[in-house]
């Protein structure tokens, strides 16, 4: 075959670039964009197999595509393939879909080792396939497997590269806008090959545990301190949630002393933080969160139990209310009466905490400023008001200034602790329901763990 007829045979297809664009165009209008990082390392030429450390899905697929510049043909499980739409944009995008029964692989193997042959790139999924009795089931297998039969076909000269790619993908109320495509040095198929040697299921479970070592170092994954971290704070709320549960049923002796995580639930989180680290990422916002608000409705209720008797009286709490909303408009008025006072001393620096003036020199100036300010609008008044304004006017002063003075320590001792006293049992249910929400969340996802694990649960 001429190189003029290879590069016609591997360059992309119109429909291909056409589909491309719209999902590229697609991701743009929703304002995630998409970063690839060492995408240099995909330079050069030959077949290349993309290993991603992610669970497969049809959007993970479409995120791929729309990230690299040469033709991508992912290989994706049909159950992920659902609905009129997905397959139209499936077959443009010549994503290669596959049946997960034992009958249906060796054709889609068989495919995957087509276009490699024609100098193509193949995108896998970690993602465990149904396997035959005997045969090992792993993470990695799907792509080696494809791997070791796309060379064993031509005698280790086919110079394929696997690439391990990682994938940052946040998701849900995380922060981040961008998606991030990672890809990490090649593994050479060959290499392993030749050290492994012996027959190719052998040579399959060689290179998908080198592919496995390297999805574990993870370059988005938490750093064992901060996994450590999370799963001491998953711990904490999964106790809390024994407690309250327990504590609900009559004549219930067992505590949650000596309570700790599983295994299963630390290799959940290991495994987690190595294929899909923004799911685990936005995880630990939201447990953050919580904690963070628990923590805060905590100091409400301490200060509400320190606050004294007046806040167990009904009657009490009612004329705290009732002046907060009287005096509100008295309050105003004194703070708009001395608007041109606070500025001044705002100016003279007499508001700072390290000002190096005496005590006394501080007051003395604040009281000539207020004084001086008393009479330079006292005569506005009775300028243009009349002098009966102004004898009027003079007396609420110093009135309402202390009024607003006072009004000011009203909100912040008492009308703070009467809406938390009043708020704090929202704010605990709240709270109760986001922890069972979260529980509720993980216990999901343990259980899909469970089930990828072919564990009874």
């Amino acid at each position: 075959m001429s190189s003029e007829s290879a590069r016609v045979e591997t360059s992309p297809a119109f429909t291909y670039r056409v589909c491309r664009g719209l999902v590229r165009l697609w991701f743009a209008l929703s304002f995630r964009k998409i970063r690839v990082l060492h995408a240099e390392n995909l330079a050069g030429p030959g077949p290349a197999l993309l290993a991603v450390s992610h669970p497969a899905s049809f959007l993970d697929a479409l995120i791929l595509v729309a990230a690299f510049e040469q033709p991508v043909q992912c290989l994706l499980d049909r159950r992920f393939v659902q609905g009129l739409w997905s397959r139209a944009l499936a077959r443009g995008l010549c994503i290669i879909v596959f049946e997960r029964e034992l009958s249906s692989w060796r054709p889609t193997v068989e495919t995957c080792a087509a276009v490699l042959e024609r100098q193509g790139t193949v995108l896998a999924f970690a993602d465990q396939r149904t396997v035959a009795p005997g045969e090992q089931a792993g993470l990695a297998v799907t792509v080696a497997s494809i791997a070791v039969e796309a060379e064993a076909r031509h005698a280790g000269q086919l110079h394929l590269r696997v690439f391990p790619v990682h994938l940052f993908l946040p998701v849900e109320q995380t922060q981040a806008r961008e998606l991030l495509v990672y890809v990490d040095s090649p593994v050479a198929p060959q290499e392993v090959r030749l050290h492994a040697g012996g027959e190719l299921a052998h040579q399959t479970r060689v290179l998908a545990a080198a592919i496995e070592d390297n999805w574990r170092e993870n370059a988005f994954r938490l750093q064992p301190h901060d996994l450590d971290e999370f799963l001491g704070d998953l711990e904490e709320v999964l106790r809390a949630e024994l407690e309250e549960e327990w504590a609900a049923r009559p004549n219930w002796k067992q505590t949650t002393e000596g309570f700790s995580l599983s295994r299963f639930v630390r290799e959940w989180a290991e495994q987690l933080n190595s294929l899909n680290p923004g799911r685990l990422v936005t995880v630990r916002e939201s447990l953050n969160t919580w904690r963070e608000a628990r923590r805060r409705v905590s100091l409400h209720q301490i200060e509400a139990e320190l606050a004294g008797e007046w806040l167990k009286s009904p009657f009490r709490r009612l004329a705290v209310w009732l002046e907060t909303l009287l005096g509100f408009l008295i309050a105003l008025y004194g703070l708009i009466n001395h608007l041109v006072v606070l500025l001044v001393l705002h100016l003279a620096g007499s508001f700072k905490r390290d000002t190096t003036r005496e005590r006394n020199t501080e007051w003395a100036i604040r009281g000539g400023v207020g004084l001086a300010c008393y009479v330079v609008q006292t005569l506005l008044v009775a300028h243009f008001g009349g002098r009966a304004m102004a004898g009027y006017y003079l007396p609420t002063l110093p009135v309402t200034g202390a009024y607003a003075w006072r009004y000011a320590r009203l909100l912040r001792n008492r009308t703070r602790l009467a809406y938390w006293a009043a708020r704090c049992p929202y704010e605990t249910a709240k709270i109760r329901r986001q922890r069972r929400e979260f529980v509720a969340i993980t216990n999901e996802s343990l259980n899909l763990h469970a089930d990828f694990l072919g564990v009874p649960h």
